[in-house]
């Protein structure tokens, strides 16, 4: 029997952000304490549908670590989503990112994120704006005992999708089990697609800002120089699909293609 169920996760209705829903990221540092990915500059706002989440000026940074740079503030779906067996599971959010101060056309200066991420195979899928560009990113961690030297990258593809500070986006990102193929949508077109090195079985979503320049390459007052940004989120909806394949799947590669 074919089964397909969307539920939202979140509409952001409640009188603040719901912590039997989302907490902030906390993750094991190079010494075994916990690093939080919060920002002392951090206001958030909620109530409206969505969830908006200002640092201006970012605050966190580190010169060796990115676990203590490069994310400023970051929320993690506080359940896991498990992607059906043979078929699709996809999540749907909407996006508005306005940076302050941005380096324009860099990527990795001040921008948000629409996140999902596995820690037990270090696959992150994210969909980032800035004021003036959307992306794509796939990554695999370097995490110990998960992925080895060989198998860490990270790929950033940038999108035709024309934008503005703070135009809204309706993103869409989807896996496939029997294929390993990960989807990424912006307003119903899809945008870029990947096949990962690992199979995944289930997704944690996240929403974040943060700045990420080189912390090799760049000096702290390149990576430093009083830029922000605000990000809004909202409503999450998540769809599990157990088909094996789905003709809104190439209905929308057919609107890309054509």
């Amino acid at each position: 029997m074919t089964r397909s169920a969307t539920r939202t996760y979140d509409d952001f209705t409640g009188g603040g952000l719901d912590p039997a829903r989302w907490s902030v990221l906390e993750v094991p540092g190079a010494d075994g304490r916990p690093v939080r990915y919060e920002d002392r500059n951090a206001r958030t706002r909620t109530g409206d549908g969505r969830f908006e989440l200002t640092v201006d000026p970012f605050s966190r940074f580190h010169d060796s670590d990115p676990r203590r740079n490069n994310a400023k503030q970051m929320y993690r779906s506080v359940r896991s989503f498990a992607v059906p067996e043979s078929g699709l599971l996809t999540f749907e959010v909407e996006m508005a990112v306005r940076t302050y101060g941005q380096i324009p056309h860099d990527l990795l200066d001040a921008f948000g994120t629409v996140a999902l991420f596995d820690l037990d195979s270090g696959v992150v899928l994210n969909a980032s704006a800035t004021n003036d560009s959307v992306y794509a990113l796939v990554e695999r961690l370097p995490l110990p005992g998960v992925s080895g030297p060989d198998g860490h990258y990270t790929h950033r593809v940038l999108t035709q999708v024309p934008t503005e500070p703070g135009q809204p986006h309706r993103y869409t990102l989807t896996y496939r089990a029997g294929t390993r193929e990960a989807r990424w949508y912006v307003d119903g077109l899809l945008v870029y697609w990947a096949r990962l090195p690992v199979p995944v079985t289930a997704f944690t979503a996240g929403m974040a800002l943060f700045s990420a320049r080189d912390l090799t390459r760049y000096s702290r007052a390149e990576r430093e120089h009083g830029q922000g940004a605000t990000g809004s989120w909202g409503p999450w909806r998540v769809t599990t699909d157990d088909r094996a394949s789905g003709p809104h799947e190439r209905l929308r590669t057919e609107r890309l293609n054509g």
